[in-house]
């Protein structure tokens, strides 16, 4: 006779646990349980060590967009926590990491709109020490605006490509009705993330080049899977937000990943060093063309609205490192040709097509090395994203540009340099 007891209920038989399999689960149940607990001690373990890598939960502060994949979520705050920064974050009711700003644009007032990435969202910074704000207060003093208001506006959102830029400044930015529109490009990662071939993220949206023009590729928003995907990084986040072991597993997992595309192998800094010398395969020709496309695309939509443009390319942290010898072992290591051959390229291209630029890499290089300064990161290391040094001095050479290349000369007094903004 086997281990199982058979029943008759309701006509039907069953089949119920006998005590081989009913031991069976106890002990399963008995394991569990001590899984559980060792879990639950090396957590305790970790929170009393002192031990933890949080990542700041950033999903936390976004929500899912329909048109651009991810935008600031309004009325997110929190603390932006990291092994770099500790930065309390507000994203106002509009989704901008930003104080609120009303639609309709006050008397007398020269309001500026910023478009970019995670440099000009610059949530490792307080907001008030941000290039954005620094531009604000900089650019107060300009002869040219003596006696108007000078309003400032951050639509910079982390991660995002030019293209999603592009739809950022159709969908958020006119309603502003802005003066001037920022573009700060960055030239660590902005050309291969313009590439669906070469960023490989099948949730956002892209351009493509098409008899001549650019043609939106928005094939994520057509299925759910996008929306899914952010829901669970989301949960995600929360529990690494939440737990000291988790932080533990998804460092060690960071530390072990590894990228395998093409030209994208990362460096120490993430870097893809395929940037830093001229493209060599039909997948980064094809990224270069379509983001200098984009470019002067958002340069003709915001001229065609009667506001002026500039074009800002930024630095990366080994463009800028003081000594001398660690850029050149970076050269010599990614096989790079050029350290500023992305700044260089631009700047060529919009010199070409009449499209204002300030290229910030060599000033803040010189900058650097002259008085042996990080420009980048805080604590750890000094990669990464502008510290509040590098933002002061970022925001200065852009009211610079502004004042002395973009704004009609001032009634200044005989003598006053018009450029003097400092």
């Amino acid at each position: 006779m086997n281990n199982a007891v058979q029943d008759r209920v309701d006509g039907r038989e069953m089949t119920t646990p006998g005590p081989k399999t009913a031991d069976l689960f106890r002990r399963f149940i008995g394991w569990l349980g001590w899984i559980v607990l060792a879990l639950l001690l090396v957590e305790v373990g970790l929170r009393l060590a002192h031990i933890g890598y949080p990542n700041g939960g950033k999903e936390l502060f976004f929500t899912w967009d329909p048109q651009t994949g991810i935008a600031p979520r309004p009325g997110a705050q929190g603390l932006w926590h990291t092994s770099e920064y500790d930065v309390p974050v507000h994203i106002n009711s509009q989704g901008l990491r930003d104080r609120e700003h009303a639609f309709q644009k006050p008397p007398n007032t020269f309001r500026v709109a910023v478009l970019g990435d995670s440099f000009t969202e610059a949530l490792q910074v307080p907001a008030e020490k941000d290039d954005s704000s620094v531009l604000e207060r900089e650019l107060a003093k300009c002869p040219s605006l003596r006696g108007q208001t000078v309003e400032v506006m951050n639509f910079g959102v982390n991660s995002f490509t030019t293209a999603q830029q592009l739809l950022r400044l159709r969908e958020k930015v006119w309603q502003y009705s802005p003066d001037l529109v920022m573009l700060n490009f960055d030239t660590g990662n902005n050309v291969y993330k313009n590439s669906r071939a070469l960023q490989q993220d099948p949730y956002r949206p892209y351009f493509f080049e098409k008899d001549g023009k650019l043609v939106l590729d928005d094939s994520f928003s057509h299925g759910s899977g996008g929306r899914t995907r952010f829901l669970l990084s989301q949960f995600s986040s929360w529990s690494i937000q939440h737990s000291h072991l988790l932080q533990a597993v998804a460092a060690g997992v960071n530390y072990l990943r590894q990228g395998n595309t093409e030209g994208l192998t990362p460096t120490g800094m993430g870097l893809a060093p395929a940037i830093y010398r001229p493209p060599d395969t039909p997948a980064w020709q094809d990224a270069w063309h379509v983001t200098e496309d984009l470019i002067a695309q958002i340069h003709d939509e915001v001229t065609a609205k009667g506001a002026k443009f500039l074009l800002v390319t930024l630095a990366s942290s080994i463009q800028v490192d003081p000594d001398p010898a660690v850029r050149q072992a970076f050269v010599n290591r990614a096989g790079a040709t050029d350290l500023f051959y992305p700044d260089h390229r631009l700047q060529q291209f919009a010199t070409a097509r009449g499209i204002p630029v300030l290229t910030l890499a060599p000033y803040l290089q010189q900058y650097a090395q002259e008085h042996k300064v990080y420009l980048h990161g805080q604590r750890v290391d000094h990669q990464g994203l502008l510290n509040e040094l590098g933002h002061q001095l970022a925001g200065e050479q852009m009211a610079q540009k502004i004042c002395s290349d973009l704004l009609p000369a001032s009634a200044s007094p005989a003598g006053e340099a018009v450029s003097s903004i400092h």
